[in-house]
Order: structure tokens, then C-alpha cells, then sequence
């Protein structure tokens, strides 16, 4: 059996934080350090300042997206530059202008749809899409069929649809 790999806070503690915050997850974490996922679940369960690593950095990389759902959703405004170049009869290029423009993002449908539905998700309140399903009931035993042949089930099976044909 090969030995366990070396954890080094000084190396791991900073690779991880780095490939976290870029939103790796932990299988892709162990496969970028040669290691197995078990392994980082072992680090992180051993060492906190590794743990607090990879959890700090996927916090922020989560409020990023957030972030960035939040702004499609509401729509948002940006400035562009555009630098506009003359060119000489030499044909020698100069900037001679520096356009800048505001553009605007319109509010995404979907962004709005998928923000309501999860933050609205766990009160139940109109925007949420969250269906509570409750089935009750029992299962009455049936007919053995496991010493059937195949040919029997295929007969059984036929016989059951065309009855089923006949009543609809």
C-alpha cells in the first residue's frame, strides 16, 4: 500500500485557497495536487487552517456568482471605451479619440425567475417553485411471478394491455 501523502500548510493551504476560489471542487482540488478526494476530506477534517481555506475561498467565489445573478437580474449599466485612430498618408496609425460609451444590460427573465424561486424556496411563499409531495398508502402483495418463464410474462403482460385497451 502506497503511503499517505504530506500535508505541507505552508504548500496546501494556499494551493487549495487558490484552486478553490476559482470554484474547483474538492474531486478537482485532489486531481490538481495528485492526490485522492478522501485525502482532502482528511486534511480538512485534521487541519483547520486547510479547511478554513478551501471553505473561505468557495465563499467567495459563491458570492461572486451571487453577485453577478444578482446584477443580470436587475439589469445594469457599464461604460466601453472605444479609441477611434487616424491614419497618416505614410500610413503611420494615432490615436485620436477616446469614445467612451455607456451600455445598458436590461433585466435577464430568467436571472429574476431563478433568484425568486431559490430565495423564496424554503418559506413557501409565491415565487417558489418548491412542490411538497405527500404519499401515503400500502402495497399488497401481488402474485408470485418469479417461477413464470419468459414466454408466460410476455403472454401475461400482452393479455394485461389488451385488457387494458378494451376498458379505455
Amino acid at each position: 500500500m502506497p503511503a499517505k501523502p504530506k500535508y505541507n500548510s505552508d504548500v496546501h493551504d494556499k494551493w487549495a485557497w487558490s484552486l478553490a476560489v476559482r470554484g474547483c471542487t474538492e474531486q478537482e482540488i485532489a486531481d490538481a495536487m495528485g492526490v485522492s478526494r478522501m485525502t482532502i476530506f482528511r486534511w480538512k477534517k485534521q487541519s483547520d487552517t486547510f479547511r478554513e481555506a478551501v471553505e473561505t475561498a468557495k465563499d467567495a467565489a459563491d458570492a461572486e456568482v451571487e453577485k453577478s445573478l444578482y446584477k443580470r437580474a436587475l439589469g445594469y449599466t457599464y461604460e466601453e471605451s472605444e479609441t477611434l485612430v487616424e491614419t497618416d498618408k505614410d500610413g503611420n496609425t494615432k490615436p485620436v479619440k477616446v469614445k467612451r460609451v455607456k451600455k445598458h444590460v436590461p433585466p435577464d427573465t430568467m436571472a429574476i425567475m431563478y433568484w425568486l424561486n431559490n430565495r423564496f424556496k424554503s418559506k413557501g411563499a409565491l415565487w417558489s417553485t418548491a412542490t411538497n409531495l405527500n404519499i401515503s398508502g400500502s402495497l399488497t402483495k401481488g402474485p408470485d411471478l418469479s417461477n413464470l418463464s419468459d414466454e408466460e410474462i410476455e403472454a401475461l403482460a400482452k393479455k394485461l394491455v389488451e385488457e387494458d385497451e378494451q376498458n379505455n
